[in-house]
């Protein structure tokens, strides 16, 4: 079976739901994985939309049938670098050692040998690559500060994550690692909350009782997943199409212009 690392890059912000109302104060939450917490977009959402309704011999031999299985399996599409807002530098693009070493992991375990420096994890310091985003030997994101630490490995993880996302200066010089345990709190507060409501239609006023808060990943977000690939009858990886299609929408709101996500096939077959 052949492997194909992908990044996906919101253009918009995405809301890839649970499709269920929750009790708390965000009506309409995101996924998230449920031992982290971290947002993803189910790989169910990604092949649906991959898919879009079609049924010829050709789409059922990629996506699968009620007759055969799929030739392309999808992962999930797990957080890599979340936007942060920034003191220094407007945003920053923020990961941490968990984050890393998953995917570092998992690559290697469908044979891609992912070129990703280790940085191990500090209490208090954020890792990062110039003074971009820094202010007094210090980063400040939300409202965290940190001291800042400038180290070769983080400059070499930018440099690693730019080819593979097939970004520039701009994603290099604001790329921070910073703790899980802060990447966590980020990951549950720094996410784009709006509020919603209806309005009766002949009025034009609120409807009562019809406000909803509903929850997405950023703009800018970064996200990664795999595709394995099987062989078709004549040996060689079933085509993968997605590229062709970039941008695709995927999650809800989309006459609204959310969910657009840029992909990329970073590494492999």
């Amino acid at each position: 079976m052949n492997a194909t690392l992908l990044i996906w890059q919101a253009l918009t912000p995405v809301h890839s739901g649970t499709g269920q109302a929750s009790a708390g104060v965000i009506d309409l939450p995101i996924a998230r994985e449920t031992a982290t917490g971290f947002p993803i977009v189910p790989a169910s959402s990604i092949k649906g939309v991959l898919r879009d309704g079609r049924t010829d011999e050709e789409t059922n031999q990629r996506y699968g049938s009620l007759d055969a299985a799929a030739k392309l399996t999808f992962t999930d599409a797990r957080l890599l670098c979340l936007p942060v807002r920034s003191y220094r530098g407007t945003f920053a693009f923020v990961t941490c050692p968990l984050i890393i070493n998953r995917l570092r992991r998992d690559a290697g375990a469908l044979g891609l040998g992912l070129e990703l420096p280790d940085l191990p994890e500090t209490l208090d310091k954020a890792h990062v690559t110039g003074n971009t985003l820094q202010h007094g030997g210090k980063v400040l994101f939300e409202d965290i500060d940190l001291s800042a630490f400038e180290c070769p490995n983080a400059k070499a993880l930018a440099n690693a994550l730019a080819q593979y996302a097939g970004l520039g200066e701009s994603f290099k010089s604001r790329l921070a690692v910073v703790p899980n345990d802060i990447f966590t709190f980020f990951s549950e507060t720094a996410t784009e909350v709006a509020a919603h409501i209806a309005l009766e239609s002949e009025t034009k006023t609120v409807k009562g009782g019809a406000l909803w808060y509903e929850e997405a990943l950023p703009a800018e977000s970064l996200l990664s997943s795999f595709v394995l690939k099987e062989l078709d009858k004549n040996g060689k990886p079933v085509n993968f199409d997605a590229k062709k299609r970039s941008p695709l929408q995927i999650g809800g709101k989309g006459s609204v212009g959310k969910g657009l996500l840029r992909v990329v096939e970073a590494s492999g077959g």
